[in-house]
């Protein structure tokens, strides 16, 4: 007899306690059940679900959310927000497609810009990593989540584009920063200012 919702839930849960052990085993069927929904679950139950997934994802290991993120990129029926944790850890095939899903919503509110000046300043008069606090207040960025996005050349320059910096501004600060040069003007402008959202409300 096939589980109903809440008890495959509770199931899942137990598993989740096992700690890592578990983690791979459970993240391959959250990936399998958010994908395939069960024709007799509610919709309503997707939450605690997508909850736990997102939960156990960020505990996962580089390798596994890489592949998780090559999984999931082109399921469109999961929140853009559950497919955007993986952007750091996905490859490129993986982030471009998830920066053309930010690029494809209908969304005007106009996103924060930060002062493409005042940084190039900054990263010039900064040493030693400390740049990333500037950083991190320059995009209301959270100061873990800046310094993986100062690690990562790609997710640097989608950040710089969603913080509405210039190609130049831009360069100078990578430059400085020691980081390497991204593609900039292949990125899409609403897809980096729906991921650099994103990073910033992720916590």
């Amino acid at each position: 007899m096939a589980l109903s919702s809440r008890e495959r839930l509770n199931r899942l849960l137990d598993l989740a306690a096992r700690g890592a052990g578990g983690r791979a085993a459970l993240l391959d069927e959250l990936a399998d059940l958010l994908t395939d929904w069960p024709a007799d679950y509610a919709q309503a139950m997707r939450a605690p679900f997508e909850a736990l997934f997102e939960k156990t994802a960020r505990e996962a290991g580089g390798a596994a959310r890489t592949a998780l993120a090559a999984r999931l990129a082109d399921h469109e029926e999961l929140p853009l927000a559950l497919i955007n944790e993986f952007f750091l850890d996905a490859d490129a095939p993986s982030r471009a497609r998830i920066l053309k899903r930010n690029q494809s919503l209908d969304d005007d509110t106009p996103p924060p810009r930060a002062d493409g000046a005042a940084l190039v300043a900054a990263a010039r008069r900064t040493i030693n990593g400390a740049f990333a606090d500037t950083f991190a207040a320059a995009l209301t960025l959270p100061r873990g989540m800046a310094e993986a996005i100062l690690a990562d050349p790609e997710a640097f320059a989608v950040a710089c584009k969603g913080a509405g910096l210039d190609r130049a501004a831009y360069s100078a600060v990578a430059l400085l920063c020691g980081s390497a040069l991204a593609p900039f003007e292949d990125i899409p402008q609403a897809g980096a200012e729906r991921l650099t959202r994103f990073w910033r409300e992720r916590g």
